[in-house]
């Protein structure tokens, strides 16, 4: 079995402790490979090396359009390297192979779109009066902190990566323990090989309660960036308040989509597909909850019926694979958990609602129908490929139904007026809203939350500000 490391100030290195972390290929239930659980002093270690590379000013003193060169060579090594560590993602995450590959892609793109604006952090002069010249300055904070999930290990490390990186810092970023394989070796070689210098990125694996709470304790760290739970958000922004440091937090999601009377069923049913089956319903944002017209109610059920039927369920490395595991046996029994509830609370099952009788963390794709407002699986988010059919009778009751819930991720309506799409869209809460699709948004858009779904934006030009600090100079004339 190979057995990986962190990378630490450009060198791969071991614990200093003798844990390691057995990673498990969730289609087989086999481990595929073993690292080192870094500790507090291992964390210590590399926010040290970060600290100094940064007050070397090498990135912070770098011509801007040399930065820029910098990133685009990222960019460059990861799609080198996409093949190769797309197999292994597919391997430790259980996502289509395509869908591996294309995260590394997705990260290069992502150090391709923030290169070309490090040379456009820009400041104003400000009128004060003749006898003084004022100006701004934005500036990076200095080490910043990033905790990256285990659905999109690859592709949201490079999102705020990127940001940070484009921005001036240097950085400390912890993998998922359940995902680190692909990020220690294969992102992190392609880092080595663009040729960034030593410290300005780290990357160390160990588990939440541990590494996580020694990254954003550490008094070095003067910006976090998180995306994961509710529960873990919180607990990170107590450790950020508690230093007073600013934290850029995705959480969860119990996104739903509304469907007007006049929608393309057939494009809800493609949106179903994409929505809540791809990544085995792992998305934060991904279309938890329907709510459906009356009017066309069983019309729709009828054809989610006809989608799950076809839908083919296996590890991601086959052919026609639609359907792929749950990331672990603890995801797999928080599934069937909220399936058993769901009837028991009195939904109705379309589809699904089980494991499926074979190796690996397979779950059936499960569409609920007769789900009221109030019921748990309309509240919490399941994280899995199971979708709640909820129906209304006029449009204010729709909006209020997909608005009541802690969160506010993302929300979507199908309709062909176009006039009630954006009306409607302008009563959803959700940092982001998708018309007649889902998940229509590109490196461009701004990604984040309202109320328990976080704050702060990912993606876009607003993302990089959230690693900047701002500096305002008045000079007497």
């Amino acid at each position: 079995m190979k057995k990986y490391q962190h990378y630490i100030n450009g060198e791969w290195v071991d614990s200093t402790g003798s844990e390691t972390i057995a990673v498990v290929n969730p289609a087989t239930e086999e481990v595929i490979g073993e690292i080192s659980a870094a500790n507090k002093d291992d964390i210590d270690q590399a926010v040290a090396a970060a600290k100094v590379a940064y007050e070397s000013r090498v990135l912070v003193d770098m011509n801007p359009m040399e930065r820029a060169k910098l990133m685009r060579s990222i960019a460059d090594e990861l799609r080198k390297i996409s093949k190769d560590g797309g197999a292994l993602l597919c391997e430790e995450n259980g996502k289509l192979l395509a869908a591996s590959e294309y995260e590394f892609l997705d990260a290069a793109n992502y150090f391709d779109y923030y290169s070309g604006l490090t040379d456009k952090i820009e400041g104003q002069t400000i009128p004060v009066n003749n006898q003084v010249m004022d100006y701004t300055l934005y500036e990076p904070y200095g080490v910043s902190g990033h905790i990256v999930p285990w659905n999109f290990p690859i592709s949201m490390l490079a999102r705020s990566l990127a940001c940070s990186f484009a921005a001036g810092n240097s950085t400390v970023i912890k993998p998922a323990e359940l995902t680190p394989l692909a990020t220690t070796s294969f992102f992190a070689q392609a880092v080595h090989n663009a040729g960034v210098p030593k410290g300005l990125i780290n990357i160390v694996t160990g588990y939440g309660i541990e590494a996580g709470a020694a990254l954003t304790s550490n008094l070095d760290v003067a910006q976090i960036t998180f995306t994961g739970s509710v529960k873990t958000g919180k607990i990170i922004l107590h450790a950020a308040a508690e230093r007073a440091v600013p934290a850029v937090v995705e959480l969860g999601g119990k996104s739903a989509a509304v469907i007007l009377p006049d929608a393309d069923i057939d494009k809800v049913v493609n949106a179903t597909k994409v929505g809540i089956f791809s990544q085995a319903g792992q998305i934060c944002s991904a279309m938890s909850r329907m709510i459906v017209h009356k009017s066309i109610k069983d019309e729709v059920l009828d054809k989610l019926s006809e989608l799950a039927k076809s839908i083919k369920v296996g590890p991601g490395n086959e052919e026609g694979v639609d359907l792929t595991p749950v990331i672990s046996e603890e995801q797999l029994q928080k599934v069937e958990n909220y399936a058993r509830s769901g009837l028991q609370a009195g939904a109705t099952a379309i589809s699904g609602g089980n494991r499926v009788d074979r190796k690996g963390y397979f779950f059936e794709p499960t569409i609920y129908a007769d789900v009221r407002p109030d019921m748990t699986i309309a509240q919490e988010e399941i994280f899995g490929p199971f979708l709640s059919v909820l129906d209304y009778e006029d449009h204010e009751e729709a909006i209020h139904i997909a608005n009541d819930t802690d969160y506010g991720l993302a929300a979507g309506v199908f309709t062909k007026d176009v006039d009630m799409a954006t009306k409607t869209a302008a009563k959803l809460n959700g940092g982001q809203v998708y018309v007649n699709s889902w998940f229509t948004g590109s490196i461009a858009t701004p990604f984040g939350g309202y109320k328990q779904s976080g704050y702060s934006r990912e993606k876009g030009q607003q993302a990089i500000k959230s690693y900047l600090q701002l500096k305002n100079v008045g000079i007497q004339l």
